[in-house]
């Protein structure tokens, strides 16, 4: 066996590769899905942090779908332009901002849970009910356990 082979088998048994392969085609098929209302991925994780909790700072909303804090306040931005987000004065903190979907933003959710249900029933359509629940509880055990 040469070292190429060798190389790309480890590549290709990988767990990180596999997963880094199945986020890429995940992220160009939500991409594209969601061209057609006007957004991109970022600002589509803000709003779907909304979605889970409204009233949330910058910060927190950074953190949670992990972007940086230059990059969720241009996404931010951009989301308060297209009327789908509001800020609004802290009361325990006038210095900072709570984020609220708008009307329009709410409106905006059930065709984003459209998106992400078409795409994931696409991505899993290839394995059985019973490896999906298999697969789902395996993804969530190596999320909880982090890295060292």
């Amino acid at each position: 066996m040469n070292k190429q082979t060798t190389a790309e088998k480890i590549r290709t048994n990988s767990a990180g590769w596999m997963i880094k392969m199945i986020s890429s085609r995940l992220d160009s098929n939500i991409k594209q899905e969601l061209k057609r209302l006007g957004l991109d991925l970022k600002q589509f994780g803000v709003l779907m942090a909304l979605l889970e909790e409204e009233g949330l700072t910058q910060t927190e909303i950074g953190k949670k779908i992990t972007l940086p804090g230059y990059a969720t306040t241009r996404t931010i931005d951009a989301l308060e332009k297209k009327q789908l987000i509001e800020r609004r004065t802290d009361e325990r903190s006038r210095r900072s901002y709570r984020i609220y979907l708008t009307d329009k933003g709410h409106a905006t959710g059930p065709e984003l849970f459209i998106i992400i249900n078409k795409v994931n029933k696409n991505l899993l359509s290839v394995i059985s009910a019973t490896e999906r629940k298999q697969l789902t509880t395996i993804l969530q055990k190596i999320l909880s356990a982090g890295f060292a």
